[in-house]
C-alpha cells in the first residue's frame, strides 16, 4: 500500500492529524492533472464529523481531475 516512513519519530498519530485539521482552514489539494502531470491547488477547507468540506465551482479542472483519480492528497 503506502512505504512505511524512514523517520519515525516524526510519525504524527490520528489524534495529532485530527487537531491539526480542526485547528486549520487551509491547505493544498494534489491531484493527477493532464497528460498525467501533477496539479496542486491551494484551498480553503472545514472539517467537520471525520470529513473535509471545501468550496467547488460544479464544473472545471479540479473536479476533472478528482473525478479522473480518486486518490488525492491533501496537505
Amino acid at each position: 500500500m503506502f512505504r512505511e516512513m524512514r523517520r519515525k519519530k516524526q510519525i504524527l498519530s490520528n489524534k495529532e492529524n485530527i487537531e491539526i485539521l480542526e485547528k486549520g482552514t487551509s491547505g493544498v489539494l494534489a491531484l493527477l492533472g493532464d497528460n498525467g502531470y501533477p496539479y496542486a491547488v491551494p484551498i480553503s477547507y472545514v472539517y467537520d464529523n471525520s470529513k473535509i468540506y471545501f468550496h467547488s465551482a460544479k464544473v472545471g479542472y479540479k473536479i476533472d481531475a478528482m473525478r479522473k483519480c480518486s486518490k488525492a492528497p491533501f496537505a
